[in-house]
């Protein structure tokens, strides 16, 4: 990196495809409309620092970092826990941009740490000398990159150090955030996420009711830091309950789903409810469905 904390020139193609999909993804989740209480095409949702084009901008300025983290992962000759730490460093400057982007409004913090270290796991999966790697070759490594460092991080934090949402959440809730989700190894993209975007694709469903059925399954299950933030546990537990009656009466497909998403999207906002957490996760999955383009199944 230099003096003024830009990126490098890239010269790893692989790493620019995987990065590329990445900036994509980011593209494709604020595009999905109508997002209940989420910035889409239609609203800002439940939030009045941030629209469209702040989303926009922020997926734009963060693009060339994800490139970087995929080229680390493909050029760097370390052990993964070694890369995790060198990648959150570019992690680190990816959120200056994004602030400098947007104007200091948080619209991918989470999505720089998640997406990051896919995007290293899969440029070192990539740089293994195979013709070819699995999604579960991607999950193994993600693994091996994080599970030790963060769960020693969760150890660590208590209420004189908590300072993000996730880190409060998880003094008052126990819920680990982004942290226990990457310890886990992400089960929510795996079983929710993944599965009800490539049903919806092999269904040929139009792209963005699968992309809002997605939504929905994760609002229906994720304990979503966001809206722990904002509310409480009995918030939460009602966004589930509200989100399950949506798919329960038929989902994203059935012909009146969009004008109802539309009734639910102004509940939401008159309620300050926001599923940013599920809409990280809806952006990772989208990912993974343009990265499988080019990689096993």
């Amino acid at each position: 990196m230099n003096g003024n904390q830009s990126v490098e020139p890239v010269v790893c193609p692989v790493a620019v495809e995987i990065g590329t999909k990445a900036w994509r993804a980011l593209l494709e989740e604020v595009y999905t409309t109508p997002k209940p209480g989420l910035v889409d095409v239609y609203s800002n949702g439940a939030h009045t620092d941030m629209d469209l084009h702040t989303f926009e901008k922020s997926a734009e300025a963060l693009r060339p970092y994800f490139i970087r983290m995929a080229e680390q992962g493909y050029l760097l000759q370390c052990s993964p826990e070694d890369l995790f730490h060198e990648i959150r460093k570019t992690g680190i400057l990816a959120e200056t941009a994004m602030y400098q982007a947007t104007g200091g409004v948080n619209t991918h913090k989470g999505l720089i740490f998640t997406l990051g270290i896919f995007c290293a796991a899969a440029g070192r999966c990539a740089a293994s000398g195979k013709n070819s790697y699995t999604l579960s070759d991607l999950f193994q490594m993600q693994r091996k990159m994080t599970v030790n460092v963060l769960k020693n991080e969760i150890s660590e934090i208590n209420a004189r150090t908590a300072s993000s949402n996730g880190e409060k959440n998880l003094i008052q809730y126990g819920t680990a955030g982004i942290r226990g989700e990457a310890v886990q190894g992400y089960p929510a993209i795996i079983t929710l996420a993944l599965p009800t975007l490539l049903e919806g694709i092999a269904a040929n469903h139009d792209w963005n009711r699968v992309k809002l059925q997605t939504l929905l399954t994760l609002m229906s299950k994720v304990e979503d830091s966001n809206i722990l933030a904002r509310h409480n546990q009995e918030t939460l537990r009602a966004v589930h309950q509200e989100a399950g009656e949506f798919l329960k009466n038929g989902g994203a497909y059935r012909e009146n789903a969009l004008y109802e998403l539309c009734q639910m999207d102004a509940d939401y906002i008159c309620r300050n409810i926001s599923a940013g957490g599920c809409a990280d996760l809806l952006a990772a999955g989208i990912f993974f469905v343009l990265l499988m383009n080019g990689i096993a199944k």
